[in-house]
């Protein structure tokens, strides 16, 4: 082989390694997980339209992590099961990330073996319900049989320890099965004082289902407080919620369609700026396939036991993508 031919075959062998990998290399590592929140196309690359098998991310599926083009960057790598190849991008506004704790980018400092650990701190995922929404998709559950009137703004769904897998911090193994099966009602009480629990049936119509239990056994045992302490502070951060500005946008729009980028504008206006970029849009579709907003999910950092406000803690959370584009604002009752 001549000498130019050897380095014409070398040329072309460093050409087809830089360019067959792009499609399955992220730029920034990333360990954790994907929730989509709206049907969009996952291919290969970033730049090219070519979707083998025309692959599309299924809302409410979670898929495994794998890193972004760039900081901040505009998309994500997914693998999905199945795929050829398995390994595919999605635009940040397809979804939310849960658990990004080691992602190597994000509030790490190196150690002394150079590996990567993240600063400590508490956070939290606020999520606040539409009830008229929620009650489209679960007619038959006893807190919609008036199809979502009782709730009187945002529901509160249930306040989350950061990051995700902080779940059933010490539960016994009998309880966790109670749970998992779906029978919150038959879950062990969680103690919270009378008053408390007064306050919590105002915000939360799950209650009647055993919602709060569900969250206590779930979540609330991995929180740094008993479960006066935890329902307490969901509360507070869901009263402030709806004091707000939130709130109001949402009262005007019933009926409307709201755009995400319309609610993340609002909690810019009420909370500070960069407030926009810590709300994910969950939605749901109605009868006629047409998507409802259906929760906001509000991510936190800081300290709760400070009683530290809504609009500090939502600052301070870790930005995210915006969920679903745009929604309906439902009125109680069923289409």
């Amino acid at each position: 082989m001549s000498r130019a031919t050897a380095l014409a075959s070398i040329a072309l062998a460093i050409t087809l390694l830089a360019l067959a990998p792009v499609a399955a290399r992220a730029q920034v590592p990333m360990v954790g997980v994907f929730v989509a929140e709206a049907s969009c196309f996952a291919t290969p690359a970033i730049r090219l339209e070519d979707n083998p098998g025309r692959i599309v991310t299924e809302p409410g599926r979670s898929y495994d992590l794998v890193g972004r083009n760039a900081s901040p960057g505009s998309h994500y790598l997914i693998l999905v099961p199945g795929a050829e190849p398995e390994r595919r991008w999605v635009a940040f506004g397809c979804g939310r990330i849960e658990d990004d704790s080691q992602s190597a980018d994000v509030g790490s400092r190196p150690t002394p073996g150079g590996s990567q650990v993240r600063e400590a701190r508490d956070s939290y995922v606020l999520a606040a319900s539409w009830q008229p929404a929620f009650c489209e998709t679960r007619p038959s559950v006893r807190e919609c049989r008036d199809g979502g009137a009782a709730g009187k703004g945002f529901s509160l769904h249930g306040l989350w320890p950061q990051p995700r897998g902080r779940e059933y911090c010490g539960v016994p193994e009998a309880v966790r099965r109670i749970d998992e099966r779906g029978d919150w009602r038959d879950l062990p009480d969680h103690g919270a004082s009378p008053a408390t629990r007064r306050a919590l049936a105002e915000v939360m119509p799950g209650v009647q289902s055993g919602l709060d239990r569900h969250e206590w056994w779930v979540h609330g045992t991995c929180f740094r407080g008993d479960a006066e302490a935890y329902f307490a502070q969901s509360i507070r951060l869901l009263s402030e919620l709806n004091r707000s500005s939130v709130r109001r946008l949402f009262d005007a729009s019933i009926g409307e369609v709201v755009t995400a980028d319309a609610v993340r504008a609002s909690f810019e206006a009420a909370f500070g700026r960069g407030a926009g970029r810590r709300v994910a849009v969950e939605c749901a579709a109605d009868a006629q396939g047409e998507p409802m907003i259906r929760e906001l999910r509000i991510a936190l950092a800081g300290d709760l036991a400070a009683n530290t406000s809504l609009a500090e803690l939502v600052r301070a959370g870790e930005p995210g993508g915006r969920g679903c584009p745009r929604g309906r604002v439902d009125a109680p009752g069923f289409d």
